[in-house]
């Protein structure tokens, strides 16, 4: 995902003034490609207008601010701030397969040209402890610790540049121990249980080497790479650790934290596991149309 790309993506400013049609168009065209993963009609309806809603609505991309930016374009007499909060918290949907189209909507050179993988934690900064997963815990991008969720993030790098590929929330051991009753409410019964960061990683890369992404090197935050065993379990699947380049994480970081600012990854208060994915994978499917660079 180039920075130059996104940077000069101005999705707000090209609905609005130069080429709305299109545009709007184009979203929905878009979206489209995620139509068999939805069972039913309404549920296609509001992925778009969530979709429409993270590209387009001004600052903090929260479910009112969604609705207030796509209601001209409902025709139905149901509250829509309801309805979108219902479906992205609630709604009987898969988010790993919405994560998994956005990989197969990538441009073909991301998969093609990839070199390394970039395996980092992601800091999303909380006030309350009513988030799922959230409570003061070190933020090793930020070298200190801070009451916030972390995510474990794998994408790519490679002549193309990076773009992340899927991503994780973490759930500390001590979260779920202290919070029996949250736990029992917002995580589904079989996750639980305490994952480690480094089990996450190698889930998700599994997940993608399924899907045929490949590389033969890792650039890996310092946290994950002196783990017993994270090496070892890397170098069984062919992929060689290299050491740290602060160019790959910066620009891995700096991605991130578009997906933060621009595309209100955090934005999303996130008080369930099911909830949050829901959201991620959104500005997931978000961040894939634009990597199109359908409106220029």
């Amino acid at each position: 995902m180039p920075s130059d790309r996104v940077e000069s993506t101005n999705l707000q400013q090209i609905l609005h003034t130069h080429a709305p049609n299109r545009c709007r168009e184009r979203i929905a065209a878009y979206t489209a490609l995620y139509s068999d993963l939805f069972m039913r009609a309404d549920q296609r309806e509001w992925f778009r207008l969530y979709i429409r809603g993270l590209l387009t609505a001004p600052e903090r991309k929260n479910v009112e601010t969604i609705a207030a930016v796509v209601a001209p374009e409902v025709q139905t007499g149901a509250n829509l701030g309801q309805a979108l909060q219902h479906f992205v918290t609630q709604s009987p949907w898969e988010h790993s397969r919405v994560f998994a189209r956005y990989r197969e909507c990538l441009p073909v050179e991301y998969r093609e040209q990839a070199s390394s993988w970039v395996i980092h934690d992601g800091v999303l900064l909380k006030k309350g402890r009513n988030t799922v997963g959230t409570q003061r815990q070190m933020a090793r991008p930020m070298k200190r610790k801070v009451n916030c969720q972390i995510v474990v993030v794998v994408g790519v790098s490679g002549k193309a540049g990076y773009v992340p590929l899927a991503t994780r929330l973490y759930l500390p051991r001590y979260w779920l121990r202290e919070n029996a009753a949250l736990v029992e409410k917002t995580v589904p019964s079989h996750l639980q249980q305490h994952i480690p960061k480094q089990s996450i990683a190698l889930n998700l890369i599994e997940e993608l080497r399924a899907e045929g992404w490949t590389a033969p090197t890792a650039v890996v935050e310092e946290g994950y790479k002196s783990t017993e065993g994270f090496v070892e379990a890397m170098a069984e699947r062919a992929i060689r650790v290299v050491d740290d380049q602060p160019d790959a994480f910066r620009e891995a970081g700096e991605q991130f934290d578009w997906l933060k600012s621009r595309l209100g990854l955090d934005h999303f208060e996130g008080r369930t596991w099911t909830g949050w994915h829901h959201h991620a994978a959104m500005v997931f499917a978000a961040a894939g149309f634009l990597l199109s660079n359908p409106c220029k």
